[in-house]
């Protein structure tokens, strides 16, 4: 039988979570403004821009959450955690298109379109989605990705 041990907030925690909020707004400047870039800017739908901006936002997230915001934690080789942080950023991103649609809905009447230009709605929206879905990741990522196992 497995034991696990009961979540604690500490300052560890609270030190983590404000490094991984550091590392979220670089992700967070890379997501917005590739999907900007990509959706506003290419004409690409936003559902696909946001899917290809989340995908290099996930990859820096990676590499700086495991050199800095969990330097040395968790279980078994990179790769192995690069799939979990990945899983979980996949649910995420789910969660944030769920969130973003729901936000756009609320803002326009609608869901996003394709060719629809509506700047300061979809960054709301994103905007949103985004703030939400950072709790989830972070602690789904302190609590399996990188649990507290030194390597």
């Amino acid at each position: 039988m497995e034991t696990t041990t009961p979540v604690v907030v500490n300052s560890s925690s609270w030190n983590q979570f404000i490094k991984f909020c550091i590392v979220g707004a670089s992700s967070t400047v890379i997501d917005a403004g590739l999907f900007n870039l990509l959706h506003l800017a290419l004409g690409l739908h936003p559902y696909f821009a946001r899917t290809l901006s989340f995908s290099v936002a996930v990859v820096n997230g990676f590499i700086w959450n495991s050199l800095w915001t969990f330097r040395g934690l968790g279980s078994g080789s990179r790769h192995a955690q690069f799939v979990k942080f990945a899983v979980i950023n996949v649910v995420g991103l789910f969660l944030n298109l769920f969130i973003m649609s729901v936000v756009y809905y609320l803002l326009s009447g609608h869901l996003p379109r394709a060719h629809e230009h509506a700047p300061l709605r979809i960054n709301i929206a994103l905007g949103a989605a985004i703030v939400i879905v950072a709790f989830w990741n972070f602690g789904a990522n302190k609590y399996w990705t990188f649990r507290g196992v030194r390597q």
